[in-house]
């Protein structure tokens, strides 16, 4: 007998899909505050986007519940999606290079890294290209992580045995947005780093320049899919550098550094990306927001 066919993907589906396809909702307290939110918005697919009255955390709420979201979201290769096979694009191998030289400078060196989400296993090459024992998490582990041969643990982190394993450094990169609860995330990683463990979360950052633009067209109506730049089918919570920060801090780190770094793009003009880091990632308003902490 054929194994039941997964349902299509609901990327870029009509509203009445996306509600036929997730008819449960059910709300959700901000972690910090332990509180109700306030809902301010509800976007094109039917995503309700609230926020905490008290602490100015915006996540969904109510929400479909999690499990839900893994069968229709994460469970169809998800992590292989722009990373095909983990391969290392010069734009990507920046990137990254980027990310452990500041990982590196504060951990005074190199040693174990976890990856949380590694996706297709770009970072895990890079990674133990330069020396590091990677290691790596996913809801569904893809065959480009399996092909880099570093130790990989499949499931939700929080539930994942690591059989006392340590790390010296953690990296959670576009993960913590689609997460059930990033401060029960950020918790756990801090029980699994050493002393002086460095973390490094990368969310996109809805204090920058493009993202309130956007928001104001949202709510003026002048947009046609209101909302959209939220990502709401897949992000579950949206952050700035200030509530960032106080979640960092609650799980038990101390926040050392953060930025709005601007991508490397390939075939944009070097003129124009030295602007746009003229621009945006000096007075840190881009749309990407770094944060490095460390473990005390």
């Amino acid at each position: 007998m054929n194994a039941p066919e997964k349902p299509a993907p609901l990327f870029g589906r009509p509203r009445a899909e996306v509600e036929q396809a997730l008819t449960e909702r059910e709300p959700v307290r901000c972690p910090l505050c332990e509180i109700e939110p306030v809902r301010f918005a509800t976007d094109h697919q039917g995503f309700h986007l609230a926020r905490c009255p008290r602490c100015g955390l915006e996540f969904q709420s109510p929400r479909p519940p999690f499990a839900k979201l893994a069968e229709w979201v994460y469970e169809r290769e998800y992590g292989d999606l722009g990373e095909a096979a983990g391969e290392l694009t010069p734009a990507k191998q920046a990137q990254f290079s980027r990310q452990l030289e500041r990982i590196e400078a504060l951990r005074g060196g190199r040693g174990s890294l976890l990856d949380v989400g590694c996706g297709a296993g770009a970072f895990l090459r890079a990674a133990a290209a330069r020396g590091w024992q990677a290691a790596g998490t996913d809801i569904v582990l893809s065959e480009g992580a399996r092909a880099t041969g570093a130790r990989l643990w499949p499931g939700r982190l929080a539930e994942i045995d690591f059989g006392g394993a340590r790390f010296d450094a953690a990296r959670f990169h576009h993960v913590l947005e689609h997460t059930e609860n990033p401060l029960a995330e950020l918790t756990r990683v801090r029980q699994l780093l050493a002393p002086g463990g460095v973390l490094y979360v990368s969310v996109p950052n809805l204090a920058g320049v493009g993202p309130r633009l956007k928001s104001w067209q949202s709510r003026l109506g002048l947009k046609r899919n209101r909302w959209r730049h939220y990502a709401a089918l897949h992000h579950l919570w949206y952050f700035t550098p200030a509530t960032l920060a106080r979640l960092v801090e609650r799980a038990g780190f101390e926040v050392r550094h953060w930025e709005t770094p601007m991508p490397v793009r390939t075939g944009r003009p070097a003129w124009l990306t030295a602007l746009y880091r003229r621009l945006l990632e000096g007075p840190r308003w881009a749309s990407i927001l770094d944060l490095y902490a460390v473990a005390p």
